[in-house]
């Protein structure tokens, strides 16, 4: 099953059934299990011209992802695709829509999208399906003509709280899936980090999905890092967004 993660500048990819967000406790706890918005973060893009936060091409982007060997011994290329996104989905309560990166204003900034490329990785010893324990890890990297608006991840942040749990129904497919999110502790990267913790439950499993987007200057990586009956790693989430945000720098 492919898990797909909705988002509007980068649908939330949830394994096939449905959207994940990031909600959850646990993680590399530098910074409080909060949005990681506007209050603990510098006010100033810290590259909008030069630097990380440089407009960039599709091979400059695909030059920034992370590798299976950034992530740690034991992970591999995903030629599935296991996560994956995808922007069309209505989610109930809307108010809770900024979670997974969706609303008016989001759907303004992905506007301005001049490049997006995506990395797969997954555990080699992942055992085949149902009720095993399976780890599956997606990147995304974007880049956009003017800088990505800030105030953004602090809404999506704020709502967090409110939000404890919300369905999202895909319309594609017209199911429905219900989603639970709480906030995911994470160091504060580049200028605006969002961090949560998703977790769906299906009829024969549980998936828990870890999702970071950190935003510098006119650059966000995105990192979706899902785990079936389990519970995402945390050191390798921050290992694929540290790779990837060093990837932007050269």
């Amino acid at each position: 099953m492919r898990t797909a993660v909705l988002t509007a500048a980068l649908s939330l990819s949830l394994t096939g059934c449905g959207l994940l967000p990031q909600s959850g406790s646990a993680g590399s706890s530098t910074s409080a299990p909060t949005s990681q918005g506007a209050s603990d973060q510098p006010t100033e893009d810290l590259g909008t011209l030069t630097g990380a936060g440089r407009p960039l091409d599709e091979g400059g982007l695909r030059a920034a992802l992370p590798t299976a060997s950034d992530l740690g011994d034991g992970w591999v290329d995903d030629p599935m695709k296991t996560v994956f996104e995808t922007a069309g989905a209505d989610v109930t309560p809307a108010t809770c829509a900024p979670l997974l990166q969706k609303g008016p204003e989001w759907e303004e900034a992905k506007q301005s999208q001049r490049a997006r490329v995506q990395a797969n990785f997954k555990r080699s010893d992942n055992l085949p399906p149902p009720g095993t324990e399976r780890h599956f890890l997606g990147v995304w990297a974007y880049s956009f003509d003017d800088p990505y608006p800030a105030h953004l991840f602090d809404e999506a942040g704020s709502r967090i709280a409110d939000c404890p749990t919300f369905d999202v129904r895909q319309v594609d497919t017209g199911s429905t899936s219900s989603y639970a999110a709480s906030p995911l502790s994470f160091p504060t990267l580049g200028d605006r980090t969002l961090s949560l913790r998703l977790t769906i439950q299906q009829t024969y499993e549980t998936f828990t999905l870890d999702f970071v987007m950190i935003k510098i200057g006119h650059n966000t990586i995105s990192v979706a890092n899902g785990t079936y009956n389990g519970t995402p790693d945390a050191a390798v989430t921050e290992e694929a967004a540290r790779a990837a945000l060093a990837g932007l720098e050269e």
